[in-house]
């Protein structure tokens, strides 16, 4: 569950396709993770640090870059 700050141009080697990328996996699971540990961080002030470390981890992991026209899901970035 990542935070792409843009899309890859790829090249698919199942269909031939190149371009930008789909992004899969950005689903907010881990971001009300986040927002329930910096809520609670207010009662228990240790968890702050849990709350960064945890936003600087979604921001930074790169989403997996898929096919738009295939879903092919491991494409050759360009």
């Amino acid at each position: 569950m990542a935070f792409a700050l843009w899309r890859k141009r790829i090249r698919c080697t199942n269909c031939g396709y190149e371009g930008k990328a789909s992004v899969q996996g950005t689903g907010c699971g881990w971001w009300l993770a986040l927002l329930t540990v910096f809520i609670v961080a207010f009662l228990f002030w240790p968890l702050f640090i849990v709350a960064v470390l945890m936003f600087l981890w979604l921001v930074f992991k790169p989403a997996n870059q898929i096919c738009p026209k295939c879903k092919f899901p491991n494409p050759v970035p360009m």
